[in-house]
């Protein structure tokens, strides 16, 4: 993921220390075209966080912004009534730390 113009929005969203790597939503610029990235990011060696080829990139729509947004709403509001859904992915959604 190389970024031509500067960082929009960042935030860490999962990290494990142990495993040295970390899950961030960046909004960035490529190209004079904005894009929401979900993608796990490793310790290099250097001691700098690098972006992996794991994750996605998606142009940055009100479309694409409300969709996620809704999908994300949903799982959230099905988690308590739901038994399909594992207990470490319950345990993921409950850690996550939602700021609207």
């Amino acid at each position: 993921m190389d970024n031509e113009g500067p960082l929009l929005y960042e935030k860490i969203i999962s990290e494990n220390m142990d495993k040295a790597f970390q899950v961030r939503l960046v909004v960035s610029t490529f190209r004079e075209v904005e894009y929401i990235h979900i993608r796990k990011y490793f310790l290099s060696f250097e001691g700098e966080w690098v972006p992996s080829k794991e994750g996605i990139s998606i142009p940055l729509t009100i479309q694409n912004s409300y969709a996620l947004l809704e999908g994300f709403a949903e799982i959230c509001s099905g988690i308590e009534e739901s038994e399909c859904l594992s207990e470490q992915f319950k345990e993921l959604i409950k850690n996550l730390d939602l700021q609207i």
